[in-house]
């Protein structure tokens, strides 16, 4: 098969195998995204439906990067096909390296253009997922990080896909000039401080010399260790379904002790996958079963990282984004009962009361507020008996910290609803 027809070929068959009507191509105006480029517009008479755009991340690094979006909108007008281009201000933190702020930023952009159900398209090749490979080994990771780059993703609010994984960047290069394609050429890949670059410049020259192959190798390793991973997290997620807590999306802390020491931290992971939460590092990780599952049942351990807090209420394990501020004193009026009410600071919503219910509060033209509960707040319960409404959160089951959230609903100074608690309903 002749060079140019390689990479069209493989993007055909990529297409195929996950069709989409809509493709977003990360465009950085260099060798490699604008062959993808060129080959998704090639094939636009064999998907004549499909739907191009490109999209252009200016990360405001280099003198002439305004240039270079430029460059990248001339080409794309020339194509035919739509382009747009966003503009980042980075700001280097300590805890982050450059490259890492730039790849987080850059992913973000994308996901904020990306279309429901559309695929972003990245260029990354057999030589990226090498390097992948080797980047996460050096920095000692599971099954995970060596599976490296996956072909396809859910992302945001559609898939991101990257159809050359297997490609060699020669047959990129090859097809680019045959094709006499004018890229960007970027001197920041030339710097070695960059540890891509020097595994790139370095050490992968040096091992090629020793081991001919090696990228396509390393890509198939990166291949097998993906099959393993689907494999566990389907038999993880079996076994997950079988240490479910008592709420939703909690873990039984009795049933997770009882699974074997390797087992409780892969379950873990799988679980805070699932919930859509960021993983921790492997020290972090082992802090729960260390220090969280063994605490005493009244006790309310926490280990928390960056995006997530993980906590224990009596047999329950729970996982969860940081809590954002709330102040419980305020009281919020509820004008339409029969619609919606969002609770603000506890970044969720009350359902509308029953038609019954506001039939009878129109009739008693009662007025409608939501409070929070504040500490030494009595209740009269359904069944006659009065208590403070921490003990009653303590027979529901509620776990403390959620506690000052929850809503609760008074006609006049009568309370009538505790949300989210079924056996509370006041008569009216």
């Amino acid at each position: 098969m002749a060079v140019q027809q390689q990479l069209p070929g493989v993007l055909s068959a990529f297409l195929a195998r996950h069709p989409v009507s809509t493709l977003l191509i990360a465009y950085s105006g260099g060798l490699d995204s604008h062959a993808l480029l060129h080959a998704c517009v090639a094939l636009r008479p064999q998907f004549p439906a499909l739907t191009l755009r490109a999209l252009h991340v200016d990360h405001g690094l280099q003198p002439d990067s305004a240039v270079w979006a430029q460059h990248c909108a001339a080409i794309c007008a020339g194509l035919g096909i739509g382009f747009s281009s966003v503009q980042l201000a980075l700001r280097p933190g300590t805890d982050t390296s450059p490259e890492a702020l730039a790849r987080q930023a850059r992913y973000q952009a994308f996901e904020a253009a990306l279309a429901p159900g559309a695929m972003l398209l990245t260029a990354h090749h057999q030589r990226d997922q090498a390097e992948t490979v080797l980047l996460n080994l050096l920095r000692g990771a599971g099954v995970d990080g060596l599976a490296a780059m996956p072909e396809i993703r859910s992302f945001g609010p559609g898939f991101l896909g990257r159809p050359l994984l297997n490609l060699p960047h020669a047959a990129l290069e090859r097809y680019a000039r045959q094709q006499q394609l004018n890229w960007i050429e970027d001197p920041s890949n030339a710097h070695e401080a960059f540890d891509r670059n020097f595994l790139r410049h370095r050490v992968l020259p040096l091992l090629a010399g020793r081991w001919p192959g090696l990228e396509q190798t390393l890509a198939r390793a990166a291949v097998l260790q993906g099959e393993s991973r689907e494999l566990l997290a389907t038999l993880l997620s079996e076994r997950l379904a079988q240490i479910a807590g008592s709420r939703p999306r909690t873990l039984s802390v009795t049933r997770l002790q009882q699974q074997p020491a390797p087992m409780q931290a892969a379950l873990l992971r799988q679980w805070l996958r699932g919930l859509g939460l960021p993983l921790p590092g492997r020290e972090r990780l082992l802090q729960i079963p260390a220090t969280v599952l063994p605490a005493r049942v009244d006790a309310l351990p926490q280990v928390s990282w960056t995006g997530c807090e993980v906590r224990r209420f009596r047999d329950d394990l729970y996982a969860f984004p940081p809590l954002s501020m709330h102040d419980p004193a305020q009281i919020l009026p509820w004008l339409q009962p029969g619609q919606p009410l969002w609770l603000g600071s506890t970044g969720s919503w009350l359902e509308p009361l029953p038609a019954a219910w506001r039939e009878l509060l129109a009739v008693c033209g009662a007025v409608l507020t939501v409070r929070f509960w504040q500490p030494g707040q009595p209740l009269r319960h359904p069944d006659g008996r009065r208590l403070a409404l921490k003990k009653y959160f303590q027979q529901a089951g509620i776990p403390p910290w959620e506690r000052s959230r929850v809503a609760l609903v008074y006609a006049d100074e009568r309370l009538i609803r505790v949300a989210g608690v079924r056996d509370f309903a006041a008569s009216l």
